[in-house]
């Protein structure tokens, strides 16, 4: 997909609604009160900047070769996940800068274009949050917000534009991190995004070797996607990273930033 890094700082907003970096104006769509399962159509709105988007390399269109390509990983991945009965994916790499978090925010997207699935994507990559700034968001609240009780979902979560996809987002480090992953708020998080018969939660978590935050949430996921970067990945670490996680399920593995012609990623899993 090329090189895709991005990156700058925001100021943070403490306002009490979604507003997006873009000149477009958020949607003011109020929160409903939590009550009974959750559901993504009770969250707020928010109006995206989709050249903002296009320039961070979020794929909002449907006949791209980049949107063919996740398409084609999302029909893999929702075949694998079905198929063992998972409905909770955590997206990751071996060491910052392989693109992991831009294709946890793609893939989502492409999930939920399917009409029999729905999606929650969380940033969970408390040491280093970057779904904000791919997105063009100030969130007036993130998800450590929620895991200490400070707010509820439906005051955390919103929805981009998309339909059937939620998003939870964070923009600031969490000096705690792991032991918030590991705590039970956590594990009831990840419960409470996954319930229903279509739904898919997807996680954006640091790179394994960056920490041990993944191995500390894992306990709490079903499944894992592992991205890649040629340049970017050592084998060496490859390896290590596999062995850190050979007791989860690994879903597949993304060779991502690739300028080959013949797909912007390859996409290849357990047997």
């Amino acid at each position: 997909m090329g090189n895709m890094a991005t990156g700058f700082t925001l100021a943070r907003s403490r306002s009490t609604e979604v507003r997006p970096i873009g000149d477009e104006a958020a949607v003011p769509e109020g929160a409903m009160p939590e009550s009974g399962p959750f559901s993504i159509a009770q969250l707020g709105a928010v109006r995206l900047n989709s050249q903002y988007l296009a320039t961070h390399r979020v794929i909002t269109d449907e006949i791209s070769g980049a949107s063919a390509a996740y398409k084609m990983l999302r029909t893999r991945v929702l075949q694998r996940m079905r198929r063992n009965g998972w409905k909770s994916l955590a997206v990751t790499g071996t060491r910052p800068d392989e693109g992991k978090s831009l294709t946890a925010i793609n893939l989502s997207i492409s999930l939920a274009r399917d009409l029999e699935t729905s999606v929650m994507l969380t940033d969970l990559d408390l040491r280093k949050p970057s779904l904000h700034r791919h997105l063009g968001i100030r969130p007036p609240y993130s998800i450590h917000d929620y895991l200490r009780g400070a707010a509820p979902l439906t005051k955390v979560a919103f929805r981009p534009g998309f339909e059937r996809l939620g998003v939870i987002l964070n923009d600031r480090p969490i000096g705690d991190s792991s032991e918030t992953l590991a705590s039970p708020a956590a594990g009831r998080l990840v419960e409470t995004l996954k319930a229903g018969p279509d739904r898919i939660a997807v996680f954006d978590l640091p790179p394994v070797l960056a920490s041990d935050d993944m191995l500390a949430f894992s306990p709490h996921v079903d499944a894992v996607l592992m991205v890649v970067a040629p340049g970017r990945t050592r084998r060496n670490d490859l390896t290590a990273a596999f062995r850190l996680i050979e007791d989860m399920n690994l879903v597949g593995i993304v060779l991502n930033k690739s300028w080959e012609d013949v797909a912007p990623y390859y996409y290849y899993g357990k047997r």
